[in-house]
């Protein structure tokens, strides 16, 4: 081996072993001492994905976590004179902390569970905390001081009045029958691109804007000529919701609004021709464990060029259990009517999902199942498969109502 290649390394050795040293650490105990560290603190961190999170930490041992334009409860307290713990998903996770002594703006702190550990700076009462990339998914998902856990963001989610922004894509596969010629052997697949855009109010309320953006493959049209099916791909008519929306304290939640379709479809017979509106309203109860509520619609025909009278009165029931562990389960039927055809679509639905946080992120994916017992009799879906991935993004347009 070299000489200078040898000298080399042991310079290498040298220094590793200065730096080790050199950073070292004394712990943080004393009640009053870890109080002084929490009590009247603001704490920012960024996520892997650049998004900013900030805490406040109050003397009384409360707090509050804001991300992705929700807020998320954060209570604290020091156990055993030496420890600080954070209750998050209804348990306590405790924490040893540590000082270094060479930088005294730079600590540590050690779950006591995991043995994962944090850093970060104090500057008087602000606290900035250094997030490092999760390779292990459970690590992942759980919450910290300044990072919301999936369980809580399905929390949030589950809730139709949620402040959190999200993508949601709806991947189908429908299955129909009819008593049209061959109505029983047609089948059609379909993706719906529903962006969920909340505005935040001074008040706490929302305005709250979701289009729904369908994208059909293969839908099955009847042809009268030929007395058979078609299959026809394409975008079909955009609908849209714009509501007011509250939750209460007590967990009562509340919407009203507009419902509207615009005629996009660019296929005749993907789409009606005709622009609809009409109003919404929704109505529910949301705990820590299910979230309950029913929300109606009607619409009428106002404009257009096509021939069709529309008057159709529609109603999601929906049902979400929250068993823990970023889960959910439930049922969310849409149920319609047509006053022009007398005739009912009514579905029975089950669904289930779980919120991820990948890379910082968090991502809510599921799948769902429709049988619908009641359908217009000349055609309509026998059965739906679906599976839907909705991630979590921030809002650029929040600030407009602020």
């Amino acid at each position: 081996m070299p000489q200078n290649f040898k000298l080399y390394i042991l310079v290498i050795l040298a220094l590793s072993t200065w730096n080790a040293w050199a950073e070292s650490w004394k712990p943080v105990t004393g009640t009053e001492n870890i109080k002084g560290l929490f009590s009247d603190t603001k704490m920012t961190a960024t996520l892997e994905n650049g998004v900013t999170a900030t805490a406040s930490y109050n003397s009384d041992g409360s707090g509050e976590l804001r991300a992705w334009g929700d807020a998320f409860e954060r209570q604290w307290r020091v156990e055993n004179d030496k420890n600080v713990c954070l209750l998050i998903d209804n348990k306590w996770d405790c924490f040893s902390l540590e000082q270094n002594t060479e930088n005294k703006a730079f600590y540590r702190a050690t779950n006591i569970s995991t043995k994962q550990q944090i850093t970060f700076t104090v500057s008087g009462n602000d606290v900035v905390v250094k997030t490092s990339k999760t390779v292990d998914q459970k690590q992942a998902n759980k919450g910290g001081a300044v990072k919301p856990s999936a369980d809580e963001v399905a929390a949030k989610l589950a809730n139709p009045n949620t402040p959190l922004a999200s993508l949601s894509f709806k991947f189908q596969y429908r299955e129909f029958e009819g008593d049209l010629p061959n109505a029983d052997n047609q089948d059609g697949m379909g993706l719906i691109f529903q962006p969920s855009l909340p505005f935040p109010l001074a008040n706490g309320d929302l305005i709250l804007f979701r289009p729904a953006i369908p994208i059909q493959f293969d839908q099955p049209t009847f042809d009268s000529s030929e007395l058979d099916f078609d299959g026809k791909s394409g975008l079909g008519d955009i609908s849209f919701d714009l509501a007011y929306t509250r939750t209460t304290k007590s967990g009562t939640l509340i919407a009203g609004g507009l419902f509207s379709t615009v005629p996009t479809a660019t296929e005749d017979e993907l789409g009606q021709d005709r622009w609809t509106l009409g109003p919404e309203f929704l109505l529910g109860k949301i705990t820590k464990k299910y979230v309950i509520g029913a929300f109606p619609n009607h619409q009428w025909d106002i404009a257009g060029s096509g021939d069709a009278d529309i008057s159709l009165t529609s109603m999601q029931l929906f049902y979400v259990h929250l068993p823990g562990g970023g889960w959910n389960l439930g049922a969310s039927p849409t149920m319609s009517y047509n006053h022009e055809s007398d005739e009912s679509t009514i579905p029975l639905n089950f669904n289930f999902g779980k919120t991820l946080i990948m890379r910082g992120r968090p991502w809510k994916v599921g799948a769902e199942f429709n049988y619908f017992v009641e359908k217009p009799d000349a055609f309509g879906p026998d059965w739906i498969a679906g599976i839907n991935i909705a991630p979590v993004v921030e809002n650029p347009f929040a600030r407009w109502f602020k």
